[in-house]
């Protein structure tokens, strides 16, 4: 008895796969599509954590120099000498602002001779060719100097009679009158004069009698 045996049948030589090719190329392609999305988030993340890094030292940088300006506003600039010599200074303006307002408040309690009285006088007398430039009020009655210019020399003696027809200037005394010519600058002014009344004068001009 004999038994052929066929080693050339197909289910013999059949190779056996676990994966074809097309299974693998899939499972790479979906491998790198997952790696790829890994990649993108990451570098969202990552940009986001750095963007967030950024604004936060900005703000650190605005809140460092606000306290600077802070502390610099707080820090004094002036010693002690110059804030109590500052001090003294303001409060002696003070203190003359208070005596000029209460001279002011004292003559206005006498109509005929009052500190507005005077000045409406002086501006109702005001004649073309004479300007003036100071104007000194006494506290007390006939206490008032004046400083002018003029373009005519012979308008101060019609001006001093005009003066004298005001009654609110009654009892006004004026002890010196200094006139000079008037320097180029002081153009178109041909003379300089004042009138000064006892106690008051101005110690600025040079003036001569």
């Amino acid at each position: 008895m004999e038994q052929q045996v066929n080693l050339y049948q197909p289910i013999l030589g059949a190779e056996k796969r676990l994966f074809s090719a097309r299974a693998i190329g899939i499972g790479l392609l979906l491998l790198g599509a997952c790696l790829g999305g890994l990649g993108g988030f990451a570098a969202w993340r990552t940009g986001r954590v750095e963007r967030a890094v950024a604004q936060l030292e900005r703000d650190q940088v605005r809140q460092l120099a606000r306290t600077e300006q802070a502390g610099a506003a707080m820090r004094p600039t002036l010693s002690v000498a110059d804030l109590d010599r500052q001090a003294k200074d303001l409060a002696a303006e003070i203190a003359a602002r208070q005596r000029a307002l209460d001279v002011v408040q004292r003559g206005v309690t006498t109509p005929g001779s009052s500190f507005a009285a005077r000045l409406e006088a002086l501006a109702r007398r005001q004649p073309e060719g004479i300007w003036l430039r100071e104007i000194v009020v006494g506290s007390g009655d006939g206490r008032l100097a004046l400083q002018g210019r003029t373009i005519d020399a012979r308008l101060v003696p019609a001006y001093l009679a005009a003066l004298a027809e005001e009654r609110a200037l009654d009892g006004v005394r004026f002890d010196t009158l200094t006139m000079r010519r008037a320097k180029e600058e002081e153009a178109p002014a041909a003379l300089v004069f004042a009138l000064g009344a006892p106690g008051l004068s101005f110690p600025t001009l040079e003036l001569r009698k």
